[in-house]
C-alpha cells in the first residue's frame, strides 16, 4: 500500500469517463464519449442550498471522425443530466470543432474553444479525452486490412514525436521507419 492510499477515508466524489468507438466505414468512425460525475454525500452550494447525494452531470458527445489526419467531421452532445437547466446552453460548444484535426495542438484548441462563457468545463475534460481515444479508434478500424506502403511512412509520421516510443530519435521509431524502408525494396 502506498502512503497516499493509507491517507484514504470515506469517498465523497466520483467522475467515470467511458469512450468507445464505433465503425461506420473503411475510412470513418463515431466516438461516443460518456462523462457522469457522482455525489456519495449531500453538500452545501456556493449559494448555501442543500443538494442531496447522486448524480450531478451526465453528458454524452459524438464525434464523427474520418479523414488523414483525422478529423471531425461532426459533432453533437447530450447532457440528460445537469445541476442546472442553463448547463444545456453549452451543448452547442461541440459544433465549434467541427473541421479540426485531432493532431498535435489538438488540446489547446480544444480548450481555446470550449473553454468559454459559451462552453462548459465538463465537455472540455470529456473532449480533451476523447482526442486520444479517437486515435486509437481511427487505427482499430483502419487496421482491419493492411495499410497500403504508401501509407505506412505517413501513418509512422502521424505518431512521431508523441510519446517515449514514438520519439524521432528512439529506437523504436528508427526501427519501424527501417522495417518500412525495406518493405518498399
Amino acid at each position: 500500500m502506498t502512503s497516499l492510499e493509507k491517507l484514504k477515508g470515506e469517498k465523497v466524489h466520483e467522475r467515470s469517463i467511458r469512450i468507445e468507438t464505433y465503425s461506420v466505414d473503411e475510412e470513418r468512425v463515431v466516438v461516443e464519449g460518456t462523462l457522469e460525475d457522482e455525489r456519495m454525500q449531500s453538500i452545501y452550494t456556493i449559494a448555501n442550498q442543500r443538494r442531496k447525494a447522486g448524480k450531478v452531470h451526465g453528458m454524452v458527445v459524438r464525434l464523427l471522425l474520418g479523414g488523414m489526419p483525422t478529423k471531425i467531421l461532426d459533432a453533437e452532445a447530450e447532457m440528460p443530466i445537469v445541476p442546472a437547466e442553463g448547463c444545456r446552453h453549452a451543448m452547442d460548444s461541440v459544433k465549434g470543432l467541427i473541421g479540426m484535426p485531432i493532431v498535435y495542438g489538438f488540446t489547446k484548441a480544444v480548450k481555446d474553444k470550449l473553454i468559454s462563457t459559451e462552453g462548459c468545463n465538463h465537455l472540455t475534460s470529456l473532449m480533451l479525452t476523447m482526442g486520444s481515444v479517437a486515435v486509437q479508434g481511427m487505427a482499430a478500424n483502419r487496421g482491419k486490412k493492411p495499410p497500403q506502403p504508401e501509407a505506412r511512412e505517413a501513418m509512422l509520421e502521424y505518431v512521431k514525436d508523441s510519446c517515449c516510443l514514438w520519439r524521432g530519435d528512439g529506437d523504436h521509431y528508427k526501427k519501424t521507419l527501417e522495417e518500412i524502408r525495406n518493405s518498399k525494396e
